[in-house]
């Protein structure tokens, strides 16, 4: 079992699902969710034009101009808080600012996405101390390298740990900015 592995896929997981939760400031990922439909497949709206971030809008200069109104409709599908501006061959996402509650309600989700990744983290150290045990009654392994085994893991979990409550911090200081 690579728990490192299963850590930083965690972590990762964790970090990216944090991008997707809206703060004050807005990025190019703002919109990663959006799917729109060309010619019959849905396709991520990164692969429909170029995306480029300035202030509080995000514009997107399209491959293909005939897809503006498909874009502007996925977008305006999957965001309620977005004013979408169709223009020739492009589509402006203007971005209101969030309301305070939004800002709270942001940061209790961001704080229950690391719980549950914490919980996940923990399970990990839990699935290698239990094959550690195996091992040991098996007798594959001595019972110092099971201790030493146990001791890296918990090593590693408080790492991963530290790592998530470190992007945490940044998610809740980039809330805090208007």
């Amino acid at each position: 079992m690579d728990l490192k592995k299963k850590n930083s896929d965690t972590i990762e997981h964790f970090k990216t699902e944090l991008k997707k939760l809206r703060s004050g400031r807005v990025t190019a990922q703002a919109l990663d969710h959006v799917k729109v439909d060309m010619m019959g497949a849905m396709k991520p709206l990164k692969s429909c034009g170029q995306i480029s971030c300035h202030d509080r809008q995000i514009l997107i200069v399209l491959y293909d101009p005939s897809m503006t109104q498909a874009v502007a409709k996925a977008i305006e599908d999957s965001s309620s808080y977005t004013q979408v501006i169709m223009e020739k061959g492009q589509v402006r996402v203007n971005f209101s600012p969030p309301s305070k509650e939004t800002r709270l309600e942001t940061l209790k989700l961001a704080s229950k996405k690391a719980e549950e990744a914490k919980v996940s983290i923990r399970q990990h150290r839990k699935e290698m101390n239990d094959l550690l045990k195996k091992q040991k009654t098996s007798n594959e392994i001595t019972e110092d390298m099971q201790k030493k085994g146990e001791k890296k893991a918990q090593e590693m979990t408080d790492q991963a740990i530290k790592e998530i409550d470190g992007a945490l911090a940044e998610k809740e200081k980039e809330l805090q900015e208007v």
